[in-house]
């Protein structure tokens, strides 16, 4: 009994309608605001962290289908998205959705593991754009720290403190906690020059590029080179996230999150592809730089030695504006998560002149500017992925999970100002009213306060999906993650057949088919949006196959380190989460409605309204 309680509580799902008033944070960002955010975080980490690491060290020229598989993984997590914002319109991010469909714990991994993605991505952000700072003084910023300041020969840690990127992270901390409508100005400006900039790259690469840079070998590890750059690139693709995770200050969030989703993804696949190609056709990929590749690449080629500084230049503007979107998200998600009890609600205060989680901002700044300042890029990358792959993968999820609850609201039902327990208390204050003006019989009114009960309970019952779907969303994950690992680690011994290799495919991809088929055979509910993603089940188990593919393929010194940051989230939430959550303090709907009358006295005779208790 113990344990079956304990169950119910680690999946206690959180309650939309307490989300659909007007939010503490001030709604200022519009579609433009709102697209800024996604483009400038996906274009700075991608162009200035991502393309150069990945290209010399991973999957070589074969970046560009690496990058096209994330997009294409990324197009059908917008997608879930889409849907999720229409049905959630006023909050958002991969924590709420799931804290909404899935339950605690599960929306504490999610919520606790982005922290983590968007905190290293804005150190690896700081220390790029420090490295394009460095590269504008000719080295002499970075010669400066390693000879008048420290010099580290210890593995594990940078070659010299960058107290450089510390400070930009804290100059972006303060700009950041003077409100989002300020710090979205400079993130716009950011954006709109690094495109620039990003233009100016391709024009100009493409009068040096060399096919012969692709003619060697496009591939230098095969397939699995192909899905480790996927995998490790994914994390530029956090852009949607971001996004959603400003929902409490949008604008008109139903209309401008959906469409600045798919201006987000759509921009961005576009550039990203490009400037891959440009970077791998001008110089073979072995000589390509860690970081600040771009700009450093371009010094090689032509005879144009200004165009290193005018990439260098964009790569400031790039970075900083990525880096804003960075520091923005992460503080969003604490302030939400402490909101809900589940970290210290410390965190959760909003000042009164920005209406900005303050103390959010300073914690998650703080974490990267020290991660910055120790860190290099290469070891901040290596953990980046992991997150955003399994946020995205809960997404598909959620939406997979709705489809097939009964009771949902539609779209005009869900505008409506009033949660369920807002009804269910009105009706009874009516029908408590009418009952006291006809003069009712006791009985009659206990007869219709157990009806409201058993109401109560039938509707507390109908809202999970049925066993069935649980046993079929069951098997489907387990094919899944089965499917997934297999191909991934016995790959070579099903290109020289094994039997046992061949039997573990037959036998994952027999139970993913059963148990699509199984899903299609479940009624899904009559619930309608302004979007929803066609082809469920179908298209959801896809994209999370894909997401726990890309997994996969990710160092196994990346689900160490991941073990060990979730070892440490989830004894905060056993030690504190668990008992200070707010829908641990929440009634149940079955308690809410076990009100029945104490006495019930002549109301016009005695002028004393009559006395409730609790059952």
């Amino acid at each position: 009994m113990a344990n079956h309680r304990l169950c119910i509580n680690f999946t206690r799902k959180k309650q939309v309608d307490d989300w659909l008033s007007d939010s503490p944070l001030r709604r200022c960002l519009t579609l433009f605001d709102l697209t800024s955010l996604g483009t400038g975080a996906i274009l700075g980490a991608g162009l200035y962290v991502a393309v150069g690491e990945l290209s010399r060290g991973v999957a070589g020229p074969a970046i560009i289908l690496s990058f096209l598989l994330a997009s294409v993984t990324a197009l059908l997590c917008v997608f879930f998205y889409t849907e999720m914002s229409c049905r959630i319109p006023k909050a958002g991010s991969a924590y709420f959705y799931t804290y909404v469909e899935l339950g605690e714990i599960w929306a504490f991994i999610v919520g606790w593991t982005i922290l983590l993605e968007y905190i290293i991505a804005s150190a690896s952000l700081a220390r790029a754009c420090s490295g394009c700072i460095d590269l504008l003084f000719q080295g002499k910023i970075s010669y400066f720290f390693m000879h008048d300041i420290a010099t580290w020969n210890h593995q594990g840690v940078a070659s010299f403190p960058d107290f450089l990127a510390a400070a930009i992270v804290l100059a972006v901390i303060a700009l950041v906690c003077y409100g989002a409508r300020n710090a979205s100005n400079v993130q716009k400006i950011g954006t709109i020059a690094s495109f620039l900039f990003l233009c100016y790259v391709v024009i100009y690469g493409l009068c040096f590029t060399d096919f012969h840079n692709w003619s060697r070998n496009i591939a230098p590890s095969g397939v699995k080179s192909v899905l480790g750059g996927a995998a490790n690139a994914f994390f530029a693709f956090a852009g949607f996230d971001i996004i959603t995770s400003a929902a409490q200050e949008a604008v008109d969030p139903e209309r401008n999150i959906p469409l600045s989703l798919i201006l987000t993804i759509t921009i961005c696949t576009i550039s990203l592809l490009g400037v891959a190609a440009v970077l791998t056709l001008v110089v073979p990929y072995e000589q390509l730089a860690s970081f600040v590749s771009l700009a450093k690449t371009f010094s090689k080629v032509g005879n144009f030695p200004a165009a290193e500084y005018i990439i260098a230049c964009g790569g400031i503007c790039a970075t900083l504006s990525a880096l804003v979107s960075l520091v923005f998200s992460p503080s969003r998600i604490l302030y939400t998560m402490s909101f809900d009890g589940l970290l210290f609600t410390w965190f959760s205060q909003v000042t009164d002149k920005t209406h900005s989680p303050a103390r959010a901002t300073l914690a998650a700044g703080i974490s990267s500017a020290i991660l910055a300042l120790i860190f290099e890029i290469k070891q901040l990358v290596e953990l980046l992925s992991i997150g955003i792959l399994l946020a995205y993968a809960m997404v598909a999820l959620c939406v997979l999970v709705s489809r097939y609850k009964p009771g949902v609201q539609n779209d005009e039902d869900q505008v409506q100002g009033e949660s369920e327990r807002k009804v269910r208390t009105r009706k009874w204050l009516e029908s408590f009213s009418e009952n006291l003006k006809t003069s009712e019989d006791r009985s009659q009114v206990v007869k219709k306060t157990y009806q409201t009960m058993t109401d109560g309970q039938r509707n507390a019952d109908e809202k999970g999906p049925n066993y069935k779907f649980k046993i079929s969303l069951s098997s489907l994950l387990l094919g899944i993650i089965g499917l997934a690992f297999v191909l991934s680690y016995a790959f070579r011994y099903l290109s020289h057949p094994e039997w046992w290799a061949i039997f573990l495919v037959c036998l994952f991809a027999g139970t993913i088919v059963a148990s699509l088929i199984a899903l299609q055979l479940q009624p899904q509910n009559s619930d309608t949006f302004s979007f929803m993603v066609p082809g469920v089940p179908f298209i959801p188990a896809l994209s999370i196959f894909i997401d726990v593919l890309l997994i996969a393929n990710l160092h196994w010194m990346t689900f160490a380190r991941f073990g060990m940051w979730m070892a440490i989230g989830l004894v905060i939430y056993i030690l504190y989460g668990y008992q200070h959550s707010t829908e641990a303090m929440r009634p149940t709907d079955l308690q809410e409605g076990e009100f029945v009358f104490h006495d019930v006295p002549d109301y016009q005779t005695t002028g004393k309204k009559p006395q409730m208790h609790e059952t």
